[in-house]
């Protein structure tokens, strides 16, 4: 994730979280367990917490999202 430092907090309000594959996998984030936090697979992208709600990291994510379409 271009301009994300590791270590970077984003604004999770559930303790759901989808299992995947490895190779689709883009961040990962442990609490309790380690878990896929966002996710990509060819023109699909997603991501397990609020961005809108993660202040300027999800700013970031946001335009770096913007920048792919």
């Amino acid at each position: 994730m271009k301009g994300i430092r590791e270590g970077s907090y984003v604004y999770f309000v559930h303790s759901y979280y989808a299992d995947t594959r490895a190779e689709n996998t883009l961040t990962s984030t442990t609490y309790t367990r380690s878990f896929a936090s966002s996710i990509t697979s060819g023109n699909v992208h997603g991501v397990q917490f609020h961005p809108e709600k993660s202040g300027a990291t999800g700013l970031r994510i946001l335009e770096n999202f913007i920048g792919l379409i």
